[in-house]
């Protein structure tokens, strides 16, 4: 950062002392979207995906090391109309760790931007699917037009999950959040801004989502009570 705002700097005191306006250079830019701080990976390969802009050569690198520094997997990619994913192949069998997965230039080392997971042995995984609420949790008090929701899931083969406030009259309101995370083994976390159209009193929200067959699966479930203020 301090190296771009001295660069800056330069090219405004040539501004000043030239008749011509340099164009400014264009900025190299990667966003990771996956993993998200909190997946745990089971799987036989990361997952990571994201954004990019202005690379040179089209292309950046990906690596993902343990706390002692151990390369366990990296890769080349190469954006697509300003979007990537792809799946780094790993072979850590050791105890759960978490890892640092960061996105840098190949030749010249500049990071882009950096996330963090914990790789653990599928062994560890609790068995079947399942999905929580942790936030709010049972009994919280909430308001507002908006509650903030935060949880994980993992086994659910689905494309999204649907998110149900039932008030204690009956009336019901539903929003889905997509899953757009392919290694349904891995636990991720999920979030989203339940609208609570200003309703108020007791009220239970559910985490659910429908399989291929047209099952709705319940996940999860806590009660809480909505105030006008958020509390």
């Amino acid at each position: 950062m301090i190296r771009y705002c001295a660069i800056a700097l330069l090219c405004l005191c040539a501004a000043c002392t030239s008749s011509q306006t340099a164009s400014p250079t264009p900025s190299a830019s990667v966003t990771m979207n996956h993993p998200s701080i909190g997946t745990i990976i089971y799987s036989d390969t990361i997952y990571v995906a994201g954004t990019a802009d202005g690379l040179p050569a089209s292309r950046f690198q990906v690596r993902a090391t343990t706390g002692d520094d151990q390369v366990i997997a990296e890769g080349i990619i190469q954006p697509q109309d300003g979007t990537w994913n792809s799946q780094l192949p790993h072979h850590y069998e050791g105890d759960p760790t978490e890892i640092t997965i960061s996105a840098f230039a190949p030749d010249s080392g500049e990071e882009y931007d950096i996330t963090s997971a914990v790789l653990s042995p599928v062994e560890n995984r609790p068995e079947g699917t399942y999905g929580l609420i942790l936030q709010p949790t049972e009994g919280d008090t909430a308001g507002g037009e908006q509650v903030p929701l935060f949880g994980i899931i993992s086994g659910v083969e689905a494309d999204e999950l649907t998110i149900t406030l039932t008030m204690s009259s009956g009336d019901t309101s539903t929003q889905t959040i997509p899953i757009d995370y392919p290694n349904r083994m891995d636990e991720i976390p999920w979030q989203a801004d339940l609208v609570t159209s200003e309703q108020t009193g007791p009220a239970t929200i559910s985490l659910s989502y429908t399989d291929s067959d047209g099952t709705i699966n319940l996940l999860d479930e806590v009660s809480i009570v909505l105030t006008a203020i958020a509390g």
